[in-house]
């Protein structure tokens, strides 16, 4: 995907404000990263190249961010103490 229509995806999403929404090529796939602007909370979702396979990449990633951002609302986990995130896994059925 690229980060032009990313972009346009995390905008139709309507995250809460102040939660900033990334997209890093990873291995076999793409980490999606949600975290507080204040970086003390977030979280991270590998979507496998395999569920962008099986879904479609657009129906995939919508479906990622939709994750994303119900976490977001709900309240996104804190920093672990090594600085790392929580991180779940969108992988083909």
């Amino acid at each position: 995907m690229d980060f032009e229509t990313f972009d346009h995806q995390v905008a139709l999403a309507d995250f809460p404000p102040g939660v900033r929404v990334t997209a890093h090529p990873q291995g076999a796939g793409w980490t999606l990263r949600a975290a507080n602007a204040d970086g003390t909370s977030g979280l991270d979702l590998l979507l496998t190249d395999g569920a962008a396979d099986m879904y479609g990449e657009g129906p995939a990633f919508s479906a990622a961010l939709a994750r994303l951002r119900r976490a977001a609302v709900e309240g996104l986990p804190a920093v672990q103490p090594d600085g790392t995130l929580r991180s779940l896994v969108f992988v083909r059925d």
